[in-house]
């Protein structure tokens, strides 16, 4: 330690010690007696003879002197000194005090006397005025102070100073004494004053000294600043670099040099470093004094070597071996890839938690009374070993349960309801999922405070735990208010006709759940919550429906790369919920060299305030096949109405004019002229996705049919039948599996001199077989020139999906299609399809959903050699 550190600590106590005896003056053991005054006003003011005293005794304690109150009513101002002197002897008093009020113009003047009972030289007069009742305290503590003054020999403190201080201002330390102008000098507050300058932490030294001013005295309090911090500096640290230390430590350039402080600061560097595993670090600091009162400081680092965990061991562990034990562990032992994973790295929350994952091992395994010590950690010089005490007990089977208490469900249902069963191993984690799967039962039922609770009961000797769960109803709970906020556009209704939940209806935890799931598939909302709170009463709860809204109209575009060089591109503008009603409106547009496509659609999702969903869509189409081209306009319109959980039934009915020109009659039997087809479409489908771009759960199956001609009219007659099923399941970690299916068949029952080539089967691209351009997989056979679709096909798609920022809403993808076209006749032939392979991105942008995917051609045939592939990249839903 240096000589400044040991003078830091030392200097106060000894400053102290010397000076203030001389500050202190005459002994303070003397008692003061105090008469009551005379008063000469008005009688209303009577009573200040002996409040004015009783004020004055309170003073003269707070300064030190021992006073008291004398009750005699012959003294009076004229009584003469002798007679106090024999009064002052008789109460045991060395000084007595007395006076007189007068009272003139508001204002109150109190002339006072002070007798010493055994100095002959002591008989002094005081005066002292109060403007106003308000004033008398002050006017009392003042002839308080005088009276000390000339009883202690003490004079009043006319001025307080600070000197030595430069940078911190004088003011500020004043502002921290008690000691104030007009007091009496007093050691023992003086000696307070400077134990709490010294703790502003600023100086290094501090004194305190009187100087005479003839009637009063000056107290100067001499500070020695600390130096300031110039600069901070590391020395020997490699692990982390001079920022990151700095970060860490409290210490600042331009601050007051702080031993405590940087005291502190070396053990949050060793800290920093004991998070890294290096524990054997040691951490110094250097002061180097600069001229001005400045300082560096050196913080040297001794990084030592970095610790992994070599060893872990158990002791008392009989049924289960160290390596079962080891399993259940987050903390591993060091690993030959420990460079990689991580392992044998020593993280002491991670190692508290393993003391709770070993535990409830065990207790799911039936040993109710194992008990796991804390962990042993013991450093070494180049290793870390860890040791635990296990005492397993008695291992338990599951004998008889029983149900006890309210039953609004068959025992049998409930019995179904719990997966840990009699003569089963005792399970602690098991029975608590039952006891939380009944209570979302109950609660499902109404009953949202239900109390249910599993009494255990051990027969030691045979190692079988029966389990009674006792269940307490209470009363059923009913909504008593669904209350919206946070909805700037959204209207209202919008909201709650999603709710599954609705004022004085019956409490329900699973629809709240699926209000939930509701709010989040329209997409309206970064942000739903859905907080049940308690209500006025006690069987009733609030549900606080908590949304944060999001732009729900959006620009967007996508676009793709042939494998003729040839780019196409969409551009859409769409509004999802517009004027906050709910209604959907998109114009579309999309543009390449073969192809140009306008639609027009407007969709409002509850006509008339039920759920009948419609829609109508106009659009104008020219295409270029290969062999021939169509101009076509028309429209659609579309109804659906929910008939079942996540269940709808529909009707779609389709117009389209279109004109057949610049054929091609060697390569297609496609007619030139001037068709129209009129169709009508009824379909089933079920969507229970989580979400419609990139789902987590759920399932999305869909059937239709669509019938063209006949009684509808046109020139075109066909049934196309479709199915489609998707299903989306989590598989570990956050990795989310995906199965998607579908297929079609065409009915084709036109006149057979017309070919409808362009209603027929193809396949390829970002929505069907990835790696393949679009339309290129269809049913021409081998070594025909006519091109042609096909009256069949079937695909298949499996994927798996992961995050990589879920705050951004990027995620990643690898897929495998495959599918084929067939005509009608071919008989589908699974073993040898169209297939490839892949990975991409999807982001849930600001503009729209985004998908950035390359497939890679597995099987070919005559469209695509193995190993071709090619990026494709659109903005909006898939299968």
């Amino acid at each position: 330690m240096t000589i400044r550190s040991l003078k830091l600590i030392f200097l106060p106590a000894t400053l102290l010690t010397l000076l203030l005896p001389a500050l202190a003056g005459a002994d303070n053991d003397v008692k003061v007696g105090v008469f009551p005054f005379a008063v000469h006003a008005d009688k209303k003011m009577e009573y200040l003879n002996e409040k004015i005293p009783l004020m004055v005794i309170d003073h003269l304690k707070k300064e030190g002197a021992e006073s008291f109150y004398i009750d005699d009513p012959s003294v009076t101002p004229d009584t003469d000194a002798d007679k106090l002197k024999k009064l002052g002897i008789k109460y045991g008093a060395d000084y007595l005090v007395y006076g007189s009020i007068f009272s003139a113009g508001g204002g109150i003047s109190i002339d006072t006397r002070m007798v010493g009972v055994y100095e002959d030289d002591i008989d002094h007069t005081f005066y002292s005025e109060a403007k106003g009742m308000e004033n008398l305290s002050g006017a009392s503590r003042e002839l308080s102070k005088k009276v000390t003054s000339e009883i202690f020999k003490k004079k009043i403190i006319e001025s307080i100073e600070v000197e030595g201080n430069k940078r911190i201002e004088s003011d500020a330390v004043i502002r921290t004494i008690e000691t104030q102008v007009r007091d009496v000098v007093n050691s023992e507050r003086l000696s307070d004053d400077l134990s709490r300058i010294y703790k502003m932490g600023y100086f290094e030294d501090v004194r305190v000294s009187q100087e005479n001013l003839g009637a009063g005295v000056k107290i100067i309090f001499k500070v020695e600043e600390k130096p300031s911090v110039r600069k901070i500096l590391f020395e020997k640290n490699h692990v982390y670099d001079n920022e990151k230390l700095r970060e860490a430590i409290h210490t600042s350039t331009g601050s007051i040099l702080n031993v405590f402080k940087i005291k502190e600061d070396l053990k949050r560097i060793e800290h920093l470093y004991k998070t890294k595993n290096y524990h054997n670090c040691e951490i110094s600091y250097e002061v180097n004094q600069l001229e001005q009162n400045q300082a560096d400081i050196v913080f040297r680092v001794d990084e030592g070597e970095k610790l992994k965990i070599e060893d872990i061991s158990f002791e008392g562990n009989e049924h289960f071996d160290d390596k079962d034990l080891k399993k259940r562990m987050k903390t591993k032992e060091k690993g030959f890839f420990h460079w990689i994973t991580s392992s044998g790295d020593l993280d002491r929350n991670e190692l508290e938690r393993d003391v709770l994952r070993i535990e409830s091992f065990y207790k799911n395994n039936g040993y109710i009374d194992a008990r796991i010590s804390e962990p042993e950690i013991e450093f070494q010089e180049k290793s870390i070993s860890i040791s635990f005490e296990v005492e397993e007990g008695t291992q338990f089977k599951i004998g008889k349960i029983d149900l006890k208490g309210d039953l609004i469900l068959p025992e049998s249902e409930i019995m179904e309801k719990l997966e840990f069963k009699e003569s089963g191993m005792y399970n602690r984690e098991l029975i608590r999922k039952g006891v939380f799967d009944l209570t979302d039962a109950y609660a499902n039922k109404g009953f949202a405070n239900a109390d249910i609770s599993p009494a255990i009961d051990k027969d030691e000797e045979k190692g079988v735990v029966d389990i009674t769960l006792v269940i307490k109803k209470g009363s059923p709970v009913y909504f008593e208010r669904v209350m919206i906020s946070g909805n700037t556009k959204t209207r209202d209704k919008v909201i709650r006709r999603q709710l599954k939940v609705y004022d004085k209806g019956l409490y329900s935890k699973k629809d709240i759940q699926r209000s939930m799931r509701n709010l989040r598939r329209l997409d309206y909302f970064e942000e739903v919550d859905l907080e049940p709170v308690k209500g006025s009463r006690e069987n009733t709860m609030n549900l606080n429906v908590d949304v944060k809204e999001k732009s729900t109209g959006a620009f967007t575009f996508g676009g793709g790369y042939s494998s003729d060089t040839e780019l196409f591109g969409l551009v859409s503008v769409r509004e999802k919920n517009l004027f906050g009603r709910g209604q959907e409106a998109e114009v579309k547009a999309e543009v390449s060299d073969e192809s140009s496509k306008f639609m027009l659609s407007f969709t409002e999702p509850w006509l008339f305030d039920i759920p009948l969903r419609s829609g109508i869509e106009l659009y104008n189409w020219e295409k270029e096949y290969d062999h021939y081209d169509k101009d076509s306009k028309g429209g659609a319109l579309k109804f659906s109405y929910p008939v079942f959980d996540y269940t709808r039934v529909g009707m779609k009915y389709g117009f389209e004019d279109f004109e057949i020109s610049n054929v091609d009659e060697k390569y297609t039997s496609v007619d030139k002229g001037t068709y129209v087809t009129s169709s009508l479409m009824p379909f089933i489908s079920r969507d229970s996705r989580d979400q419609t771009f990139v789902p987590t759960e759920g399932s999305l199956n869909k059937i239709s049919v669509e019938y063209a001609g006949g009684p509808l009219g046109g020139e075109i007659d066909f049934i196309k039948y479709y199915v489609e099923t998707g299903w989306y399941f989590p598989l570990f970690w956050k990795l989310t599996g995906v199965l998607h299916a579908e297929g079609g068949y065409l009915d084709d029952q036109t006149d057979g001199d017309t070919d409808i080539d362009y209603e027929r089967f193809y396949l390829g691209g970002i929505n069907s077989i990835r790696g393949f351009d679009s339309g290129d997989i269809d049913a021409t056979p081998k070594g025909q020139l006519e091109e042609r679709g096909g009256e069949k096909y079937v695909q298949f798609n499996a994927e798996i999906t992961f995050p990589l920022a879920e705050d951004m809403g990027l995620t990643g993808v690898v897929f495998y299609d495959q599918g084929d076209v067939y005509k009608d006749g071919e008989d589908i032939d699974l073993g040898d399809n169209f297939s490839s392979y892949g990975a991409g991105l999807r982001w849930k942008s600001p503009v729209g959903p985004i998908r950035i995917e390359y497939g890679r051609v597995l099987e070919g045939h005559d469209v695509e050699s193995s190993g071709s592939g090619r990026w494709q990249f659109t903005v909006g839903a898939f299968f």
